[in-house]
């Protein structure tokens, strides 16, 4: 009878961390999955306002960096651009950069906080927004979400961090005839007037 208890006892000892492993296991799969769905529909969204927002016009070209917001940012880092696997350290690293918004009347700083209203706080310490890349005339803007996640230590076991990223394309509205959209009216921008929104520009005495 003794050794039956022993035996038991020496079997539950092993297959409960075996159970529990299992069990966080299918758990961190279901979460990986999961990030992966809202990086590729976040980055989708993002792709909508870049290609229906973007500034191409303008007075300076000073005015159209400020209106796309990439006049006071390099934007966030991309760490798919880095040479080896990211390990833990180099996800330290990451995480504490600098991750300064646009300004959010900008392009970019609304690409940013649409992408982030997506993922919980604790979730953007590991969000990445890289600047949008611009294509050329007839050709998209290219826009790239990263997410780094680095899975818990379980039972001793210290896993890399794991990436996830979709990139989307967004341009100009087929329906436009290839006109540009212009952005604010005055060299520094400061009072917020559109191009379409100036009478000077666009007359229109009947304000239709």
């Amino acid at each position: 009878m003794k050794n039956r208890r022993g035996q038991a006892l020496t079997e539950m000892v092993v297959i409960i961390p075996l159970i529990l492993m299992l069990a966080g296991g299918v758990s961190a799969v279901v979460y990986i999955c999961w990030q992966g769905i809202r990086v590729q529909q976040s980055a989708n969204f993002a792709a909508r306002i870049q290609g229906q927002e973007r500034v191409a016009g303008g007075v300076s070209l000073s005015t159209i960096q400020q209106d796309n917001g990439t006049a006071s940012t390099l934007g966030d880092a991309d760490p798919t651009q880095d040479p080896k696997a990211i390990d833990s350290k180099r996800y330290q690293a990451l995480s504490k950069s600098s991750k300064q918004l646009a300004p959010a009347d900008s392009v970019y700083g609304r690409v940013q906080r649409a992408v982030r209203s997506f993922f919980g706080t604790s979730e953007q310490q590991g969000l990445f927004i890289p600047l949008p890349k611009y294509g050329v005339v007839g050709y998209s803007d290219q826009v790239k979400v990263v997410r780094l996640w680095q899975p818990p230590s379980f039972f001793g076991l210290n896993l890399n961090p794991i990436e996830l990223w979709s990139t989307a394309y967004g341009g100009e509205d087929t329906h436009m005839y290839g006109l540009i959209r212009w952005g604010s009216t005055s060299q520094n921008g400061s009072n917020g007037g559109k191009f379409w929104t100036d009478p000077n520009n666009l007359p229109n005495p009947n304000n239709d």
